[in-house]
């Protein structure tokens, strides 16, 4: 069965669920950063209360030591050992012992020759000491000495020796030392008892173990190993995390007793330490889980109820749709109460709307019909415009073409005059019997170069008037020396004095036959105005300069000037001064359109002394 679009879409039950564990899953966030910050505040705790420990314990053990070293001090003033009483030091020795169960106490000689041994009978022979380093020490130093873990020469056992030397008019004369076995630092470590399953460990200088809290038998003597032997050759104190073989952590603490220079170490299972963390976790995790569900049971429920009251209002909707007037429906929420009675409002508004859009149907046609006559108006206007364009168009070429005609006619009219003068020369020479063969062919290469510039003419007219279809870079000295040579010959025929005034070599992007054609415009204006007023010494400038990166063309004549009340007007097309029958109006058009449009640049005129300007800028 293939499920459709309506079945593929989630319920509301559903989506009222997701809803709710959207909005638990931030708490559980929450809660899990805040478990994870008590988490690591316990363990920083444990940590510090191990160190804590491991310090008490260093102290406990240095005071047990202390102890000792001071029992041996007060012992070591005796007045036997003046006197070299040994037997008395022997008793004196057992009286201090009785507070120290198990400990012997030595007296030896600077050869580590045991004189006497609480351990042994009065009178016993006796060794030489087994740690000859500490004797060493007592009598080089004279400072007291606190050994590492040695087995002693006469009770063949693990023990800890206390060393004291016995001064003498100034000198070391006796090492006096108490040795006792490392059950009895055990018995220190023991009643510093702070965790329940915790474990303590006394480790000397040599990293050998010396006292232990548990397995005495097992560990006293032996080596310490693995990571916490790392850590004590790597600093005096700290925390850290053992693995244990079993698989399980353990939190460690050490400290190093500056007395003796032994390390007092204290381990602690992790699960003892963070038992109560534990607990606590447990009990949250619970509570929140049991929360979080019965939210998603209550969100169901709700959601129930509220697919109930959707449901309802299917059949309003349907009367809606089929243009019906929707039916009451009651619901049990005011939300879906109000919804109801919005639908039969709305059935009614429908009602309304459809016989309002039917007028408004009516009026937008007669719009429609009012528009369509608009927009064939507006057709015809933009046509006219066209026709009137293509009109400027036309009128600008007959102009041009007049323009054309007359300069071929003005550049035509002195070669032919000497066309005719050579044409006239072979009869008159044949007349006064001159004419001979070198005359004949010096006449026609006159009469052929003069045929040739009059050809050359009119190419360059036709050349001059052809469209240029793409933007070419040209130079403006070359263009402008092209139209002189095309109106040269009408400017000569006015007596006009024509100068050209260069600064630089401008190149613009554009079309050159265009911008000629501007250029020719102008001129022909000026030559016009010149003929019309009469100038008595008539003259065009024309300058040629490049002003912050564009190139401008100046054409300044001496005519008069333009008169100021038609100066804002002589670029509007049709306007003219020349009369109906001497211009069209629409050359300046025509050439402000081709610079400012065609070519982006800028087309201005204006009146300076005595005469024009024309200014053109690319």
């Amino acid at each position: 069965m293939i499920d459709t679009p309506q079945q593929r879409r989630p319920s509301i039950r559903r989506q009222l669920s997701i809803l709710v564990a959207a909005c638990v899953l931030p708490v559980w966030l929450i809660a899990a950063v805040m478990a994870r910050h008590a988490y690591v505040s316990n363990l920083d705790q444990v940590s510090r209360d191990m160190l804590e420990n491991a310090r008490a314990m260093t102290m406990a053990v240095d005071r047990e030591l202390a102890n000792v070293q001071a029992s041996l001090s007060a012992l070591g003033s005796s007045p036997s050992f003046e006197k070299g009483d040994f037997v008395a030091l022997h008793h004196q020795s057992r009286e201090i012992l009785k507070n120290y169960p198990g400990a012997d106490i030595i007296v030896a000689d600077r050869t580590g020759q045991q004189l006497v041994n609480t351990y042994r009978p009065l009178g016993s022979k006796l060794p030489k000491r087994n740690n000859p380093d500490t004797v060493r020490r007592i009598f080089e130093e004279g400072k007291p000495v606190v050994s590492n873990l040695f087995r002693g020469a006469v009770t063949k056992r693990p023990v800890i020796a206390i060393d004291v030397p016995v001064v003498i008019n100034g000198a070391v004369a006796y090492d006096l030392s108490m040795s006792f076995p490392s059950l009895v630092l055990s018995s220190v470590l023991q009643s510093q008892n702070v965790f329940k399953d915790w474990y303590g460990t006394v480790v000397d200088r040599n990293g050998v173990i010396t006292a232990r809290t548990r397995n005495l038998d097992e560990y006293v003597g032996k080596e310490l190993t693995g990571d916490l032997r790392a850590a004590l050759s790597r600093s005096n104190e700290g925390t850290l995390l053992i693995a244990t073989a079993k698989g399980g952590t353990t939190f460690a603490a050490f400290s190093k007793s500056s007395f003796s220079g032994w390390t007092v170490a204290v381990a602690v299972p992790a699960e003892v330490a963070l038992a109560d963390l534990y607990s606590w976790m447990r009990w949250a995790v619970g509570i929140g889980v049991a929360s979080s569900l019965l939210g998603i049971l209550l969100a169901c429920w709700l959601a129930s109820r509220i697919a109930r009251d959707i449901q309802s209002l299917v059949q309003p909707a349907l009367a809606i749709g089929s243009g019906e007037e929707a039916p009451a429906v009651a619901t049990a929420s005011s939300e879906t109460s109000e919804l109801a009675e919005a639908l039969v409002q709305a059935s009614r508004l429908l009602q309304r709307r459809a016989a309002e859009r039917d007028q408004a149907e009516r009026q937008l046609s007669l719009t429609i019909d009012d528009l369509r006559r608009e927009t064939a108006e507006r057709i015809r206007a933009m046509e006219e415009v066209r026709r009137q364009e293509q009109l400027l168009t036309q009128q600008s070429r007959q102009a041009a073409l007049g323009e054309m005609v007359g300069n071929i006619a003005h550049q035509w009219r002195q070669p032919l005059n000497a066309l005719g003068l050579l044409v006239q020369q072979p009869l008159l020479f044949h007349e006064l019997g001159q004419l001979d063969r070198e005359f004949l062919e010096e006449n026609v290469a006159k009469s052929m170069a003069i045929v040739r510039h009059m050809s050359q003419t009119i190419d360059d007219f036709r050349n001059f008037f052809r469209p240029d279809k793409e933007k070419l870079r040209f130079k403006v000295a070359d263009e402008v020396a092209k139209v002189l040579s095309l109106v040269d010959g009408s400017l000569q025929s006015l007596g006009v004095s024509l100068r050209v005034q260069q600064q630089g070599d401008p190149e613009v992007d554009g079309y050159p036959n265009e911008f000629a054609q501007v250029l020719l415009n102008i001129l022909v204006n000026a030559r016009d105005a010149i003929a019309e007023r009469g100038v008595a010494a008539p003259a065009v400038q024309v300058s040629i300069a490049e002003q912050a990166g564009r190139a401008v063309l100046t054409v300044t004549d001496n005519a008069g000037g333009i008169p100021e009340e038609i100066l804002p007007r002589i670029f509007d097309p049709y306007f003219t001064t020349k009369g109906p029958q001497a211009g069209t109006g629409v050359g300046l058009f025509m050439s402000k359109t081709i610079i400012e449009k065609n070519m982006g640049g800028l087309l201005t005129a204006c009146n300076v002394d005595g005469g024009a300007q024309f200014r053109i800028e690319v």
